[in-house]
């Protein structure tokens, strides 16, 4: 089913006009659906970084550690796309959540994403500006110090920034580009790994070989990590073809394809180096792999690939940021100025500008006082990641209950959404207990404070304006005409 421009709600706050367009309905592929998810999950920038946090944690298991934090992101994969094969909306998760939990959850869902996506491209922008840095410093130009590593950072804010305004259609199909051409260049480097230790079977890898369970499980924490920001194809429900196809596809298609990829670089990258314990004590490890396989010549084209997926990474997260905020504005929940359109590309100009200042500034404030890039890009990402995981936990919760009130089975469906419940509380869990060290200690109550702050302006609403604040929620297109918004839960 297409969607067209009469299918957005006669309640929006902001009708049609030239002065504000909507966004361009139509305008989006499924290909373009795909290359959103894609770009915000980041496998390059997984695979070049983040995994190797894997090792650290988990040793020989972290081959099983990657298995089960991919089970895991295919069960909320799995819940989404179920809410994605029925209803489209920008707002995409908090649109969902508020068919089965009610508008008040809905705010926290779409709030807290938002807090999420800057999060993480805060911590992308921060890695484009660290490898890029390190990148000039390999051709001789000084490029590592504080203040250069702030100009790459504004830079990279600004490239995250303006990709977006030009148009989805643009920055999708960048993210697509950079992702293949940044992988293909992985793959390269893994497959000369490869042929040059040899293919063989590793015992101590399939039988997580002095690991114990709980340690397979602490690496799982961090695996799943890896996977966040593919739900943003649902960002693109407001401008996609076929959204109740392609959003389904482009989510599961995401995080299988990124776990397939993410097992085969953990087994040979551990298998190329000997042992866990050798690659997890590397600064860069797939550079130091490229060269001891003989190929180091790939170790700039790697850098450089990663430096472009990291900006792409950061722009896709911002395009779904701001399309949350723009249906929010939309709905009359927050500020008409943000749900404003550029009168050319029709994109939510003003929310991703703000929301770009917002990804750039914070990295920009913590290194300018001192703080190291390896220490802001991992805070960053501790923090956005609560977002994930409190908008996978309400979005789950819901989906058995939109289901019952629409009278649909729910048997099947319930038992996925309670695995994923325990999945989603297990990481939430891990991530908190035992208490980390300062300053991680005081992540989550500062994005706690942050959700509440949100949550406090919508009940104020609520009480000033109660249609208004009603509204939430009534800007969701149904593949089923027989569903309409007042047919949400207070």
């Amino acid at each position: 089913m297409s969607v067209d421009a009469s299918s957005e709600s006669t309640t929006s706050r902001h009708p049609e006009d030239p002065a504000h367009p909507g966004l361009a309905a139509g305008a989006v592929s499924a290909l373009d659906v795909f290359g959103q998810s894609l770009a915000a999950t980041g496998p390059s920038i997984a695979i070049g970084g983040t995994i190797p946090a894997v090792y650290l944690t988990a040793g020989n298991g972290s081959l099983w550690a990657t298995a089960v934090g991919t089970v895991i992101a295919l069960l909320v994969a799995w819940v989404v796309a179920q809410f994605a094969r029925r209803a489209a909306s920008a707002g995409s998760l908090y649109s969902y959540v508020s068919l089965g939990l009610g508008r008040g959850p809905a705010f926290v869902t779409g709030w807290g994403l938002v807090v999420g996506y800057v999060g993480i491209s805060a911590a992308c922008l921060v890695g484009a500006a660290v490898y890029l840095g390190a990148l000039l410093e390999s051709a001789g130009l000084p490029a590592t110090g504080t203040a250069a590593q702030l100009v790459l950072l504004v830079l990279a804010a600004a490239a995250a920034s303006v990709l977006p305004v030009r148009g989805v259609r643009l920055s999708a199909r960048f993210g697509i580009v950079v992702e293949a051409v940044s992988l293909l260049v992985i793959l390269v480097a893994l497959g000369a790994a490869v042929v040059h230790f040899g293919l063989r079977f590793d015992t101590a890898q399939f039988t997580a070989k002095g690991v114990d369970l709980n340690t397979v499980m602490l690496g799982a924490v961090l695996a799943v990590a890896v996977f966040v920001g593919f739900e943003s194809a649902g960002s693109l429900g407001a401008e996609s073809r076929d959204p109740f196809r392609a959003i389904p596809r482009a989510v599961i298609g995401t995080v299988l394809g990124a776990g397939v990829l993410y097992l085969v670089s953990t087994y040979v990258q551990v298998l190329g180096y000997g042992s866990a314990a050798d690659l997890a004590t590397s600064a860069a490890p797939l550079n130091e792999l490229t060269r001891a396989s003989g190929v180091g010549w790939l170790s700039p084209l790697l850098n450089a690939g990663i430096v472009v997926s990291a900006v792409a990474c950061g722009s896709a997260g911002v395009n779904a940021a701001a399309r949350s905020l723009y249906n929010l504005s939309r709905e009359g929940v927050l500020p008409a100025l943000l749900g404003r359109t550029h009168p050319v590309h029709r994109t939510p100009h003003l929310a991703v500008y703000l929301l770009g200042a917002a990804s750039g500034l914070l990295p920009l404030v913590l290194i300018a006082t001192g703080s190291g890039e390896l220490e802001v890009y991992a805070w960053t990402a501790a923090f956005g990641t609560f977002g994930y995981l409190l908008a996978y936990l309400l979005v789950a919760l819901a989906l058995p209950l939109h289901l019952r009130r629409r009278r649909e089975p729910v048997a099947a469906v319930a038992v996925v959404s309670v695995l994923a419940v325990l999945a989603i509380g297990y990481v939430t869990y891990k991530n908190l207990v035992p208490v980390p060290a300062w300053p991680v200690d005081v992540l989550p109550y500062a994005f706690a404070g942050i959700v509440l702050a949100g949550l406090g302006w919508y009940l104020a609403l609520l009480r000033r304006d109660p249609d208004r604040a009603r509204a939430l929620g009534s800007r969701t297109i149904s593949a089923h005409p027989s569903d309409t918004a007042e047919e949400q839960p207070a």
